[in-house]
């Protein structure tokens, strides 16, 4: 990752797949043989890692399900790649084994990882219509380990939950129902991950053992003390 330095008119030594050297021009020198690449105008950065995004339902100037196609995913990452991401996380929105397949096979894009389809209470996910009928909507604490057991068998690399009323309009994920998922994820090796909005709800997904947060809490300052308890 980079320091917040700026070298201007640098140079780079690549061998093999790794950077060897980073200095600035006439510091770095190339073994005999090399391939020189003329970057004069551009900048060099680290790759960026996008760890939550939804992938696949964009297309031209639509946003559909039926675009959740191979190779709308593919041209996705292709897109990710050549802006500078080079790794992307889609947080469960991903249907079916389609996400897996491309996770799990070469491809030209960016690194792919998927959660797959995440939890909620039925219709209270994603506030996005095209995809909200793709996570697992979840109603009884049997029902929600069930459906763990279920993803977990195509090896997500995250489980997702949303805990949030989306302003009323939706029922929240009650406690009971999440801290089944997260029991259940944990027993199987698998971290969860959650879409969060209220400052209690986030105190009590702290206490119950959720292994991140999405994006912050929206309603209320974090104060120092839940802070303190995520940092550990």
């Amino acid at each position: 990752a980079g320091d917040g330095r700026v070298i201007e008119s640098g140079a780079l030594l690549v061998e093999g797949d790794r950077i060897a050297r980073i200095g600035k021009k006439g510091d770095v020198s190339a073994p005999a043989g090399a391939t020189r690449v003329d970057l004069s105008g551009k900048t060099v950065i680290p790759g960026l890692v996008l760890t939550h995004g939804h992938i696949g339902y964009l297309r031209g100037t639509t946003f559909a399900r039926e675009n959740y196609t191979r190779e709308n995913l593919i041209d996705h990452l292709n897109r990710y790649l050549y802006y500078g991401v080079v790794a992307m996380m889609s947080t469960g929105t991903d249907p079916g084994d389609l996400p897996f397949e491309i996770r799990n096979s070469a491809h030209p894009g960016a690194l792919f990882r998927t959660a797959g389809p995440g939890f909620a209470l039925p219709g209270a996910s994603t506030g996005n219509l095209a995809m909200r009928s793709v996570p697992y909507g979840v109603t009884t604490e049997a029902e929600a380990r069930e459906k763990v057991r279920e993803l977990a068998r195509l090896k997500p690399d995250v489980v997702k939950i949303w805990v949030d009323d989306r302003n009323g309009t939706v029922k929240k994920l009650p406690p009971n129902l999440y801290r089944a998922i997260i029991d259940e994820s944990h027993r199987l090796g698998l971290k969860v991950v959650v879409h969060v909005y209220y400052l209690a709800d986030a105190r009590d997904l702290v206490e119950a053992g959720a292994d991140g947060f999405l994006h912050l809490v929206r309603d209320e300052e974090l104060d120092d003390a839940l802070v303190a308890r995520i940092d550990r």
